[in-house]
């Protein structure tokens, strides 16, 4: 319970200073009349994903995200599996 509540913390804050980045980024366009993008951003539509990371923009398409999305799924499960045979091999040497 104690590493949810730690967990949640450090969301809320990582959220807050993202908040108070662009909060900044905005008056600094208002008060210099110009348009940068803002610091921390995700605009999401049916087909396509815009991330703005320090003033950059990344475009991902939904097509690549669902295929690296069963790569990653693929990924994990070989991940799962060596990790269990890795505690076979520590079940069969120390423990028995």
């Amino acid at each position: 319970m104690k590493r949810i509540y730690q967990l949640f913390l450090i969301g809320l804050v990582l959220t807050l200073v993202i908040l108070g980045l662009n909060i900044s980024n905005e008056a600094i366009n208002q008060l210099t009349v110009s348009q940068r993008p803002p610091i921390i951003d995700l605009q999401a539509s049916s087909s396509q994903l815009v991330f703005h990371i320090a003033g950059q923009q990344y475009d991902l398409d939904a097509d690549k995200l669902g295929q690296a999305s069963t790569a990653m799924a693929s990924l994990f499960d070989q991940v799962i599996e060596y990790l269990h045979k890795i505690w076979r091999i520590f079940q069969v040497v120390f423990l028995s």
